[in-house]
């Protein structure tokens, strides 16, 4: 790994603002701001393969990468790797690996894995200073976020996207806001699960340079497995990016309150001295006071007017929620029961004058009718005995 060196001209930033800048460096692309031939560069370091292969293990092992990291004590510094990666893609420009209308077929094996490298600057923007202030993190991740497009418009130009991969990154491109449906989060994990075993299969084969196949289709694997991940990424820095910006606006509303604080407390130490803002009845104004105007209190009619109205709403807070009942079910019982017996006394009375006059018919011949409906009593009578009917109605029984 090349030993870090501080930026000329820039003494004293940090590992992340110098990371920064020498990926501003690398995205300008590193024929015209660099100095020295190519070859030269190149000379001083480690070479592409070289660099490149450190820096992906890294990067696989930070975004759990779709195939195992085989990192050691010896691996890169999260804060390095964007300075690694950008070094990457300046040589990549340099010896000028890829072009713009050329398509799978045309890109050779060997520079297959060199397309990996905008998402790897991805993976490390998104890993790089965390905890870092809500203004330096939205840049990080907004480079980030350019660098997974990047990717995925080069990859989707070239072709090297399969059917079921390319509708997910198709969307990356765009721009939008991206939302995981159930369905489609199934469908996600479940071709990233069949990416993985594949490569696993290919793995066991011993892919090498002595096989160019093999290598070419896990080489391919592993672009398409990345473009899904970058695809994930993508969605879970939109996430953080509201975050940080609720963050942000909060912040800013925190400043613009402890400005007005200031500036009340400011205003509260020009006060005279044993100044009070309570209204404490009718106050005379001396030449000297700077307060507020005190406004009177009300008269004695307001007062009396306000304490009714307090005691009226205590009663209508503390009333009963229910109308208080005026007698007990047996008391109730005890009076339907006199009631009852009275109207009973009243019928008795009333039969035994209308058999007092006569009625239709005499003691000595009596009628069929009055007989029938005599006879019609006593069944109902017998059929419906005194006191039988819904026994809850019955509470003195």
């Amino acid at each position: 790994m090349r030993p870090k060196a501080e930026l000329p001209g820039r003494p004293g930033l940090g590992e992340t603002e110098t990371s920064l800048a020498e990926a501003e460096m690398g995205d300008a692309g590193g024929v015209e701001g660099s100095e020295g031939p190519p070859s030269a560069m190149v000379a001083e370091g480690p070479t592409l393969k070289e660099l490149f292969s450190s820096c992906a293990e890294a990067c696989d092992a930070l975004a759990g990468g779709v195939s195992p990291a085989r990192t050691g004590p010896q691996a890169p510094k999260v804060s390095n790797l964007v300075r690694d990666l950008a070094l990457c893609s300046r040589m990549v420009n340099e010896l000028a690996l890829f072009s713009d209308n050329e398509d799978k077929d045309d890109v050779s094996t060997a520079s297959l894995p060199y397309l990996l490298v905008p998402y790897y600057e991805g993976v490390a923007l998104v890993n790089a200073d965390p905890r870092a202030e809500p203004e330096v993190r939205l840049k990080l991740l907004d480079k980030a976020v350019q660098k997974f497009r990047d990717y995925a418009r080069q990859c989707d130009a070239k072709g090297l996207l399969e059917g079921g991969v390319r509708g997910f990154v198709g969307r990356l491109g765009e721009g939008g806001t991206l939302t995981f449906g159930r369905e489609e989060k199934i469908d996600l994990y479940r071709r990233q699960k069949e990416l993985a075993r594949a490569m696993e299969a290919l793995e066991r084969l011993g892919a090498g340079e002595e096989d160019e196949e093999t290598a070419r289709s896990l080489c391919l694997l592993r672009i398409n497995g990345c473009a899904m991940s970058a695809y994930q990424l993508y969605a879970s820095v939109q996430r953080e990016t509201e975050i940080l910006e609720f963050e942000r606006q909060r912040r800013a509303e925190g400043e613009v309150d402890r400005r007005s604080s200031q500036q009340q407390q400011k205003w509260q130490g020009r006060r005279p001295e044993g100044h009070d803002d309570r209204i404490r009845g009718m106050v005379t104004i001396q030449p000297g006071d700077l307060g507020p105007v005190p406004v009177p209190v009300a008269g004695a009619a307001t007062l009396a007017r306000h304490q009714a109205d307090r005691e009226r709403f205590a009663r209508g807070v503390f009333k009963q929620s229910h109308l208080p009942y005026t007698m007990t079910v047996e008391e109730f019982g005890e009076q339907e029961l006199a009631r009852m017996r009275e109207r009973e006394r009243e019928r008795d009375v009333g039969l035994e004058g209308e058999a007092g006059k006569g009625g239709c018919c005499s003691d000595e011949d009596e009628d069929d009718e009055c007989v029938k409906k005599a006879r019609e009593w006593d069944d109902f009578k017998d059929d419906n005995p005194r006191g039988w009917g819904n026994k809850n109605l019955r509470p003195c029984a």
